[in-house]
């Protein structure tokens, strides 16, 4: 439940940051903000994590930073194929944290137990 709330806002506020617009910019150093937008494709798999970035004193413009294995890149919100990258995103860390979910030993479920004499985790069916 909680996880479909923040994907509700996160929508919403990229849905906002898409429908203002905004002056190109590059990365400052000691503001940490996107001043223009990064050219060429971002795959999915490559991003790290991403930061939405809203127009303000310090930065001119709204942007998605997305962090990626070789560098930070800085994309339009109003983008279709940035909007693309934020659902793909966003799906693969709902999928993330529906792996993560712990079930309570069932009957017939394997328990693990640690071997008091090696330090061994021993995997037992009960």
């Amino acid at each position: 439940m909680f996880v479909l709330q923040m994907l509700t806002v996160l929508s919403l506020t990229v849905i906002f940051l898409a429908s203002v617009e905004g002056n190109g910019v590059q990365m400052q150093r000691d503001v940490q903000c996107c001043m223009l937008y990064s050219q060429g494709k971002v795959r999915a798999k490559d991003v790290l994590r991403f930061e939405v970035q809203t127009k303000g004193p310090d930065c001119s413009i709204r942007a998605i930073i997305l962090y990626t294995k070789k560098a930070v890149k800085c994309a339009d919100p109003r983008d279709r194929k940035v909007r693309r990258l934020l659902r793909k995103l966003l799906q693969r860390q709902l999928y993330k944290n529906h792996r993560t979910i712990w079930m309570l030993p069932h009957d017939n479920l394997p328990v693990m137990s640690q071997d008091k004499k090696d330090n061994w985790a021993v995997l037992n069916v009960q």
